[in-house]
């Protein structure tokens, strides 16, 4: 879990200024639709269907690595947590 979180962090971290702050824009939207989709799939399926995807086959992701990613990314991500 640590190696993976390290990954994203120099992943994040290589990103220009711009790149940096598209991905922060992009995150506090990401961020609520991927919690939803993984708490209530069902909810999202219209959603899902509008961008050309079958919500059945969709790989799967666990809450717990949801939360692992989201927290790496709060950390990362000045909208997120207050810093912008």
């Amino acid at each position: 879990r640590r190696q993976r979180q390290m990954c994203i962090r120099d992943r994040y971290d290589t990103l220009d200024a711009d790149e940096q702050e598209s991905f922060a824009e992009a995150w506090t939207m990401i961020e609520p639709d991927a919690l939803s989709l993984l708490s209530d799939k069902d909810s999202m399926a219209g959603r899902i269907e509008d961008a050309g995807l079958d919500p059945d086959t969709l790989p799967g992701c666990t809450l717990k690595n949801w939360q692992a990613l989201q927290t790496v990314l709060d950390d990362c991500v000045p909208e997120t947590n207050g810093e912008a």
